[in-house]
């Protein structure tokens, strides 16, 4: 279904590129909110976070911790950030445009139900093993911040306590979705 949306999009594209703003084609005009994303050509989506970049939530947090300055990570989506510090451990932001808290994986932990600010979220202590921690908030139902911490000493709840201080943080500049 995915794919049919995608040369659907791909030909509305083309339609719209081709037509310029002839009168000879009818219908209403489309517009894109921040709840609602747009499939690109290429597959990727847009506007759930519009110009919003990972990074700019990151720094904040972890820059007068002492973490190194962050740089662009693209695991988990397009719009990921990541940063260390020595002999402490690392931490990692992502905004996902294609998944809501459901779709996360709950690795080696379990997920426990939260709020942060007003929404929905999850925290999953010990997900990718000891001394680790994701955070996640619910920005629409297909979409989320997820914010994980990994120490190189520590408990899972020391983690935790990293990853929610991101989350709440970056939680008033998220857009508000669904």
């Amino acid at each position: 279904m995915l794919s049919r949306l995608r040369l659907g999009s791909l030909i509305a594209v083309i339609a719209m590129a081709t037509s310029g703003c002839s009168s000879a084609l009818s219908g209403g005009a489309v517009t894109s909110t921040p709840e609602t994303p747009v499939v690109k050509p290429n597959g990727q989506s847009e506007a759930v976070f519009g110009s919003l970049k990972a990074c700019d939530l990151l720094e904040p947090v972890t820059g007068p911790k002492g973490f190194e300055p962050p740089s662009v990570e693209a695991a988990e989506s397009d719009n990921g950030c990541a940063t260390r510090k020595k002999r402490y451990g690392s931490a990692r932001i992502y905004l996902v445009a294609e998944a809501g808290i459901d779709q996360l994986s709950a690795g080696q932990g379990a997920k426990k139900p939260t709020k942060i600010g007003n929404r929905d979220a999850v925290e999953i202590p010990g997900d990718a093993g000891t001394q680790s921690c994701t955070v996640a908030i619910a920005v629409t139902q297909d979409s989320r911040l997820t914010a994980s911490t990994g120490l190189n000493n520590g408990t899972n709840e020391e983690a935790c306590a990293l990853s929610r201080e991101i989350a709440e943080a970056a939680e008033p500049k998220l857009p508000r979705g669904n």
